[in-house]
């Protein structure tokens, strides 16, 4: 992918728009409290930010900001890795699984991944939930060690893809 083309995806209700570094640190900034209080639940470091796609979730009428989704490649060529924040007060209204299933469809028939990860910690019940309504299955459990906590493993792949979302 041309790291200089910033994609833009569009759902019902959204823009998911590809940001550029820049743009991350000023949203960053602006939102610093609520990006440590969700990075610290998770195995994604918001460190991965620069090898990641990042973009901004933002709603079509009000033009709103409701969190952003990143997309890291793993350190396999096929393989990448998803993590979103939405902000707590949009929580609720379907907005994740909304995002995450149009993230879904680029990351597969865009960037032709063939596997797409997500960590959810054990007690994150609606971030399980939308991975799981978004078509993603659950591999288990796995500890991180450095964090010394415990997260759940989701996982797509391309004919489970091809299978859901393209019949």
């Amino acid at each position: 992918m041309n790291p200089e083309i910033l994609n833009t995806l569009e759902t019902k209700r959204l823009f998911i728009n590809q940001i550029n570094l820049m743009e991350f640190y000023q949203i960053y900034k602006e939102f610093h409290q609520i990006f440590e209080n969700n990075t610290n639940q998770v195995i994604f470091s918001i460190d991965n930010r620069k090898s990641s796609l990042i973009f901004s979730i933002t709603h079509k009428i009000n033009g709103q900001l409701l969190g952003l989704i990143f997309l890291k490649p793993l350190n396999t060529y096929r393989e990448m890795e998803c993590y979103f924040i939405l902000f707590p007060q949009y929580r609720g209204n379907g907005f994740a699984i909304e995002t995450l299933k149009k993230s879904i469809e680029f990351v597969f028939l865009i960037l032709k991944i063939d596997t797409l990860f997500a960590y959810v910690g054990e007690d994150n019940k609606r971030g399980w939930l939308v991975a799981e309504r978004s078509g993603m299955k659950y591999m288990g459990d796995i500890i991180i060690e450095q964090k010394n906590k415990k997260v759940m493993k989701f996982s797509l792949n391309k004919n489970d893809f091809d299978n859901l979302y393209r019949h």
